[in-house]
């Protein structure tokens, strides 16, 4: 059977971070992603270039696509496996996910302005205006059959702990 666990939350609040140390903790299915950018320190993600990216969409080679700041993202059909699938999307992807699975879990993945302000910057992918947008950009509430919060607030082996505990928990449903 599939179980599959959507990671959602606004860039920068660690969803990346979570996911791998998560991983080194966990046997589960890691999804990677297809995205069109080079991935940062905290992802294991596959890079391809722009037109590789529409020649895969076109073939069908990927369950949900979508494009976010400037790049465009996918999750191939192949990756998910039996067990427990753990991904990272965006928000507008869960029903995808939702349509062609039965047993889906949306993660919001979230932190205080004050704290995300803090990781943006020390992240450097972004001008202190494009942090300030970002921080002001208001979002839909996120719709999903099973929606999970997570404050991720605290430090990273406190958070990395209590994530890992829901995944199991999620796993042994």
């Amino acid at each position: 059977m599939k179980q599959i666990v959507l990671v959602v939350g606004a860039s920068g609040v660690g969803k990346d971070t979570l996911l791998k140390e998560a991983q080194n903790k966990m046997s589960f299915n890691f999804v990677k992603r297809y995205i069109t950018r080079e991935p940062d320190k905290n992802e294991q993600n596959y890079y391809v270039e722009e037109n590789a990216f529409e020649v895969l969409k076109n073939s069908d080679f990927f369950i949900s696509s979508w494009e976010a700041h400037n790049n465009k993202y996918g999750i191939s059909k192949n990756q998910i496996k039996d067990g427990l699938n753990i991904i990272s999307i965006s928000r507008g992807a869960i029903k995808d996910f939702e349509t062609n699975f039965q047993n889906v879990i949306t993660i919001e993945v979230t932190l205080p302005k004050d704290v995300l302000y803090e990781r943006l910057k020390n992240r450097a992918r972004e001008s202190e205006e494009e942090i300030i947008n970002r921080l002001n950009r208001v979002y839909e509430k996120i719709v999903a059959k099973n929606l999970i919060y997570f404050d991720n607030s605290q430090n990273l082996k406190t958070s990395t702990k209590k994530f890992v505990e829901i995944l199991n928990e999620i796993k042994n449903k």
